[in-house]
């Protein structure tokens, strides 16, 4: 596999692996050892691979040998029904956990494709299930996992299903607004790195509609916008017309 740097093993937690994994929100679910103890088990050679812009994590129709945790950058989810019609279902952001479309059937539903330059840990399948097996916790962090990824549909079901286009648009710079200060950017200022055809996708509407919508919230002064950088100038606001 190319771009792949692998750490090597050692015979304690702070010594396995690089020294920002420990802050990991991975980190437990990887390597589930007690605190303050060296594992039982060698702790396994950990693997990051670099995702060029454009490039897949993974396709529709790959095996399920891996999860991915994406460590820095951005992606997006697709799914693409047997007419070619395609649907963009999240824009996942570093730390994010990519692969769970594959668990049903242990084949991969979805492509997820970077939009930038990205770098993903791979995380061998069989192995977090033996670390769900070990141990409640992980098990238990495991299964919140699944069911954000569930809630997230949940919530684009209801964004296609009952919101208007402004609500649309608002609801998905709040999401993404949320998202990057999940991850210790400003919440205020950032670039998207998805196309306005993306965003279009994603919220059910044509391109024409989403600028449309980008140009009245910027003239109501809630957002402003150049290009693909957007500044939210009235938080609250947008809040309010998504419903959230």
């Amino acid at each position: 596999m190319d771009n792949i740097v692998a750490y090597p093993t050692g015979p304690a937690w702070r010594t396995a692996v690089p020294p920002n994994c420990e802050l990991c929100v991975m980190a437990h679910l990887c390597n589930p050892v007690s605190d303050g103890y060296a594992p039982q088990i060698p702790v396994p050679v950990r693997s990051q691979k670099l995702v060029h812009r454009g490039e897949p994590v993974y396709r529709a129709g790959d095996p399920l040998l891996n999860l991915y945790q994406l460590r820095s950058g951005s992606a997006k989810v697709r799914v693409t029904n047997l007419s070619g019609q395609e649907q963009i279902t999240a824009f996942p952001v570093a730390g994010a956990l990519l692969g769970l479309d594959g668990i049903e059937t242990g084949i991969h539903t979805c492509d997820a494709i970077a939009l930038e330059d990205s770098l993903v840990c791979i995380l061998p399948y069989a192995e977090l299930m033996g670390n769900c097996r070990k141990d409640y916790d992980v098990a238990q962090q495991f299964n919140r996992l699944i069911a954000h990824d569930s809630n997230q549909y949940c919530r684009l079901l209801l964004t296609l299903g009952c919101m208007t286009t402004d609500e649309r648009v608002a609801g998905f710079l709040i999401g993404i607004s949320e998202q990057m200060a999940a991850n210790g950017y400003s919440p205020l200022a950032f670039t998207l790195k998805m196309t306005r055809e993306d965003i279009a996708n994603h919220l059910g509407m044509k391109v024409e509609t989403v600028c449309r919508v980008l140009a009245r919230l910027q003239v109501a002064s809630m957002v402003k916008v150049s290009r693909r950088q957007l500044e939210i100038r009235n938080v609250e606001g947008l809040r309010q017309m998504s419903c959230q």
